[in-house]
């Protein structure tokens, strides 16, 4: 079962459904009773926006192999039995920026 603040790499869809691509995601949820969660899509394209960036110090374990991003605009349910393999951890601190910022976008925040 995945943990919120856990980078997990997965086949992920394009947008069209013509393909997946393994790719790493930030999982924001525990699963629900169906085996479901919350996931931030991660990409190395740092121009897009709104996004905010992953630095080292994010990181408690693991770390990412280019300069990356969480996409505040790309957020899934996912189901766990899509999970290839954990690829790192983030800290308490670096989660909660993380979590802040989505949860601005979202509108579930005051700015």
């Amino acid at each position: 079962m995945p943990l919120p603040s856990e980078i997990v790499l997965l086949p992920f869809p394009f947008t069209d459904l013509s393909a997946t691509k393994r790719r790493p995601v930030l999982v924001l949820s525990n699963s629900n009773e169906q085996r479901d969660f919350l996931a931030a899509q991660i990409t190395s394209q740092i121009q897009y926006r709104p996004a905010v960036s992953l630095i080292a110090e994010d990181f408690e374990l693991g770390r990412l192999p280019k300069e990356s991003i969480v996409r505040l605009d790309k957020i899934f349910t996912l189901s766990e039995a899509l999970i290839a393999r954990r690829v790192g951890k983030l800290t308490a601190s670096g989660f909660e920026r993380i979590f802040r910022a989505i949860c601005q976008q979202l509108g579930c925040l005051q700015r």
